[in-house]
């Protein structure tokens, strides 16, 4: 009987890949939560995203944004192409859980890329009809780093003649306003 174990599961696996590969809830975008909230209401989802802001904390529980946009992985410094707007999810989960994540992405940061499962809720009551994922699970799968800010050498060069000119401007009004200048 041993023996036609694992051909029955080859045949299973070919023939119902989806069964194989069905481990855990789906992974959804914002975009598709938003476009399909009726559709995803209620059901359990897998949703990745930068943790952006700060983390609210209010008792047992800690509601957190997470950000899955094109800037998420890459942010335009760092070389990525401008494409869209920012995008998320908020996330309700476990404060304990959610000391988990160190960095927040903000102007200077790119926050850590989380990933949680949970339920989604297209209207929330508990949390006045907003967006929801109510985590079960929440797991840093890799941690955020400070976004190096650089001045390119042309911005600086243009910055220093502006000023230049303002300064000569201003000393030429000066000048005129005392009489001094023709």
């Amino acid at each position: 009987m041993r023996r036609f174990i694992l051909p029955i599961t080859l045949l299973l696996v070919l023939v119902c890949p989806q069964i194989a590969v069905a481990v855990g809830p789906p992974q959804v975008s914002s975009a598709e939560l938003m476009e399909r909230a009726d559709e995803w209401d209620g059901k359990m989802v897998t949703f990745t995203g930068e943790a952006i802001g700060e983390a609210m904390a209010r008792g047992d529980l800690t509601w957190l944004h997470l950000n899955d946009d094109a800037y998420s992985r890459s942010t335009v410094p760092e070389g990525a192409e401008l494409a869209g707007y920012n995008s998320g999810q908020a996330v309700i989960v476990g404060t304990e859980a959610a000391r988990a994540v160190h960095l927040f992405g903000d102007f200077g940061h790119r926050g850590d890329i989380v990933q949680v499962t949970g339920r989604f809720h297209a209207a929330d009551p508990q949390y006045g009809g907003d967006m929801t994922i109510e985590a079960d699970t929440l797991r840093v799968v890799a941690p955020g780093q400070i976004v190096p800010r650089t001045l390119p050498g042309a911005r600086v060069g243009w910055l220093i003649i502006s000023l230049a000119a303002a300064a000569l401007s201003w000393v030429a009004l000066r000048l005129r306003e005392h009489g001094d200048a023709p």
